[in-house]
């Protein structure tokens, strides 16, 4: 622990300090939690996740201000199961890594609950997610602006946020794809940015055949997916550093170049609980967190504001905790109203998933699997990994193609789809905000310009383990832009309980169709040559699998989540869907803001990381004019 004397009054943006500037008594990643409460901060960041310890590194920036992170979780630094691409998923369910929510039972699913995995860990879910990195299409984020919202809230108003957070590594000349360029050459890349992006230096054999088949069906290929248009097959960028081989992400590469600084603190192992309020008519002032470690309460004081950035599921839990919310719901639970806004918790959308394996016919091949079956594979792997940071342990998963559904529906079948769909909408009673959302999407659909439909190949299948006898890939595909609307709202007032998450999946039958017309297309890939010369069959769904209600019944049993939870403090107006305004402040506060994957008022059609470091580099730069 560094301690560092207070300094002198001094001139900021022209205006003299009415108090001297006061340095933190704590600094650097700490687990004290009576020192970080004890300390002064000018800004106390809930969540030091993806997007938290991006503004963190950017105000720290500024040596006149002091920054604290409160975050659950601990710094896994140096773990492979965060560090070594090939392990994802390995922290899934870990209590060291993982939250593992879940969901209400869904109506929709029989009942049945579907497993949430959250990033618990200094970095959030930049360090247990998948590593995809991508931008939306243009069309995801110019439909913000026709949600009235202003700000430069579009694709225009995040392409400079976009590019200063990557540094991006131009891609290998020659891939299973046969692009007409290498990746990552496009003119809208990052180039200096904290963030080392790269793409892949190993890919299975059986990309190739996957790649041959897709195109064998008219899909295009798409050599700059970040230009604003994702259609096609591509070749995915991930968020892997190619000078290690190892996964980059908000803790390494956006708090530990930064960590010796005297302003900066990052307190692990201990979860907000509240935001303190003062109130002397007008908006509501925060003057600091409350926050339990080790099972005492502490209280920590923000001297200008209080940042929100722990995601999409605690981000409104912590709001309506605070007082923030539905004025019923806190008053039945005895909460003060501090302001009452309906919105908050509500416009929860996900990404929705299925995952369909297949059985090699040579067990041989190798695969993520392999790396776990077969010890004289994997040391050598292992060995070239260490060495030349290359090889299976760097792999992730690189064939990613997005669809308009007129690619593979039939003009029946679509206009079919819609005119149910706009059934439902109208006996579903949404609200005005929800409906604008829908219209927007439709319009889209209409247009075929925006992709509904997004399809992933995975060289291996997450938690099966391969033999000397049987080997297996994964075909995913996954509803982009799904019309289902979910909450996240508390039903206690234990702040350590976990929220009530209501996904809300298949609440409309146009995304349960989107998924079973992926799967049976995941089917029918399988069958095209020369993909189908390494196909044995297939394993979930089974060959038994094979009618359009069999398909359905399958979709309903198994959706799960991309992990991909935004929309839940929702730019918008106030009283019209919105929770934050343009600048990110909560409405009915002056100094509390939202800076996480919550503030996407639409679900865009891409993995949503890259997005989620735009918003946090655009919120810095929004928060420092403020200064």
């Amino acid at each position: 622990m560094r301690y560092s004397t207070l300094t002198v009054l001094a001139a900021l943006f022209g205006k003299v300090l009415s108090t001297p500037v006061r340095r933190t008594s704590v600094t650097g990643i700490t687990s004290d939690a009576a020192a970080f409460a004890q300390s002064s901060f000018d800004y106390v960041i809930v969540g030091g996740g993806t997007a938290g310890l991006v503004v963190a590194a950017r105000l720290s920036e500024n040596s006149a201000v002091n920054v604290g992170v409160i975050e659950a979780g601990e710094s896994r630094f140096g773990d492979p199961y965060v560090d070594t691409p090939a392990y994802l998923g390995e922290g899934f369910f870990n209590p060291l890594y993982d939250w593992a929510y879940e969901t209400v039972p869904q109506a929709t699913l029989n009942g049945r609950s579907v497993a949430l995995n959250l990033g618990k860990m200094v970095g959030g879910g930049s360090g247990l997610n998948f590593m995809i990195y991508g931008r939306g299409c243009q069309g995801d984020y110019d439909n913000w602006s026709q949600l009235g919202i202003d700000g430069d809230w579009d694709w225009a108003g995040l392409l400079p946020y976009f590019e200063k957070t990557e540094s991006v590594t131009i891609g290998p000349s020659v891939t299973p794809y046969n692009l007409t360029e290498p990746s990552g050459t496009g003119a809208g890349e990052g180039k200096s940015g904290p963030l080392p992006i790269s793409y892949n230096n190993f890919y299975s054999e059986i990309e190739g055949p996957y790649a041959q088949a897709l195109l064998s069906l008219g899909v295009p290929q798409n050599a700059d997916p970040d230009n604003g248009d994702t259609t096609g097959l591509f070749n995915s960028a991930a968020s892997v550093d190619a000078a290690t081989g190892n996964r980059s992400y908000s803790g390494r590469d956006y708090l530990l170049p930064n960590v010796g600084r005297s302003n900066l603190a990052v307190l692990t192992g201990a979860q907000a609980t509240k935001i303190q309020f003062t109130q002397n008519g007008g908006n509501a002032t925060a003057t600091g967190v409350q926050f339990t470690a080790s099972g005492t309460s502490y209280t920590v004081s923000a001297g200008k504001e209080v940042i929100l950035s722990a995601g999409s599921l605690h981000t409104p839990q912590l709001l309506e905790l605070s007082g923030i919310g539905d004025e019923a719901r806190l008053s039945a639970l005895g909460i003060p109203v501090i302001v009452a806004n309906s919105d908050v918790g509500e416009n929860l959308q996900d990404h929705q998933t299925i995952y369909s394996d297949f059985l090699l016919t040579d067990p041989d091949i190798p695969t993520i699997n392999t790396l776990f079956s077969n010890a004289s594979y994997a040391a050598t792997q292992e060995a070239q990994y260490l060495t030349n940071h290359t090889g299976f342990f760097t792999y992730t998963p690189s064939a990613v193609s997005f669809h308009p559904l007129q690619q593979f529906w039939t003009d029946d079948d679509l206009q079919t789809a819609l005119a149910q769909l706009q059934t439902e909408i109208a006996q579903a009673n949404v609200s005005t905000f929800i409906s604008k959302q829908y219209q927007l999407q439709i319009d889209s659909i209409k247009q075929g310009q925006l992709a509904q439909m997004e399809l992933v190949f995975l060289a291996g299948v997450l938690g099966e383990a391969s033999s000397d006898q049987e080997n297996f890939v994964n075909l995913a595909n996954f509803a982009s832009r799904p019309f289902s609307r979910g909450s996240v709202h508390i039903n206690t007032t234990d702040p350590l309980a976990s929220p009530l998450i209501d996904t809300a999946y298949l609440q409309f039958s146009f995304d349960k169709e989107v998924l079973v017309k992926g799967a049976q297309l995941n089917r029918n890939l399988t069958q095209i040559t020369p993909l189908s010369s390494f196909i044995s069959s297939p394993l979930n769904p089974s060959a038994d699998v094979s009618t359009e209600e069999e398909f359905e019944n399958f979709i309903i049993e198994n959706v799960s989540t991309e992990w991909h939870q935004v929309g839940t403090a929702s730019l918008g107006p106030f009283g019209a869907g919105g929770v934050v305004a343009s600048d990110l402040i909560v409405y009915g506060t002056s100094n509390v803001r939202v800076v996480d994957a919550s503030i996407m008022p639409m679900q865009i059609g891409a993995h949503i990381q890259a997005t989620v470091y735009a918003i946090a580099e655009k919120a810095a730069d929004i928060i420092k004019a403020a200064q």
